[in-house]
């Protein structure tokens, strides 16, 4: 895997093509197309997954945020003429083809049936409001209810714990960022995501106040480094997600010595996914000649 070194190597280089020499001694596919290289190297992520793995289903679960991303994007192209099969990922249940053709035919029983009513509810929303954010909101609610299901159903505590972080944390940033841009409570009550840590009903009962009453609450929580650092930046939403993706990072690394359980193979799961995020804001950033400091201070932590 990358470590910081490799990532300082890349981000000194002049060029692109540079950077992807460095990926290529690490053993990633060569290619022109950076994109590209990212997406193979992310399918035989998931590829090398599978070979290893005895109970492949206890996976299920993080191909499954593909799958809903996938829905999103198919979704508002079609309602917009727009094109952004760009942002489609590999490494769902379900490949893209099928839920083009469930999209298509408005037949959804295939999908968990949380996510299925999700499609008809946000076609109807979207239709009747003709805001695009209609649907990530109930497209965001129905995958997390899914993945919750699934974490139960695999009963694996380590899971859980993972997935009710996730939550928290969406929960803690949807906050944030509703707050600060001074919207309603009831986006907020819509956006919220149940199966967190944090009772739905501290984030209403902080709406009101100033947000350093909701930020001492979090202090009392294993999220106080997250406050600190989004007061020292001044809730900056860009800054924010990036200090959430390294808290989750951290919970991962100090498993990863695990001799025996899952921990340690869904840490190199999701550590390689924050490598991916991490080469592509680099190979982003060199292709928009984006300054070297403002680059590293966007780099998420590694897993090594």
């Amino acid at each position: 895997m990358l470590d910081k070194s490799k990532y300082e190597r890349m981000i000194d280089q002049s060029s692109v093509d540079d950077c992807l020499r460095i990926l290529y001694e690490a053993g990633y596919p060569e290619g022109s197309d950076y994109e590209r290289v990212l997406q193979l190297e992310s399918v035989a992520l998931y590829d090398y997954i599978r070979e290893i793995v005895p109970d492949k289903s206890i996976f299920d679960l993080f191909m499954l945020r593909h799958d809903a991303h996938n829905l999103k994007v198919l979704l508002k192209d079609e309602l917009s003429g727009k094109d952004s099969s760009h942002l489609l990922l590999a490494n769902g249940l379900y490949d893209v083809l099928t839920l083009q053709v469930m999209l298509r035919d408005r037949n959804f029983v295939d999908l968990p049936e949380p996510l299925a009513t999700a499609m008809v509810l946000s076609i109807e929303g979207y239709n009747k409001t003709k805001n695009p954010q209609i649907i990530d909101v109930y497209l965001d609610k129905a995958s997390y209810t899914v993945m919750s299901n699934m974490s139960k159903e695999s009963k694996q505590p380590f899971i859980k714990t993972l997935l009710s972080m996730q939550i928290d944390l969406a929960n803690i940033k949807s906050y944030i960022r509703i707050k600060s841009k001074m919207e309603d409570l009831e986006l907020l009550s819509k956006v919220l995501l149940d199966g967190g840590t944090i009772p739905l009903k501290k984030f209403g009962t902080f709406f009101q106040d100033e947000m350093v009453v909701f930020a001492e609450y979090l202090t009392k929580t294993i999220y106080s480094d997250i406050v600190e650092k989004s007061f020292a930046d001044s809730f900056n939403i860009t800054s924010l997600e990036k200090t959430c993706d390294d808290f989750l990072m951290a919970f991962l690394r100090v498993n990863k010595r695990k001799a025996f359980g899952i921990e340690p193979v869904i840490g190199y799961l999701l550590g390689k996914e924050t490598e991916l995020q991490n080469a592509r804001i680099i190979l982003v950033g060199k292709t928009n000649d984006i300054d070297s400091d403002i680059i590293r201070e966007r780099l998420r932590v590694s897993y090594v």
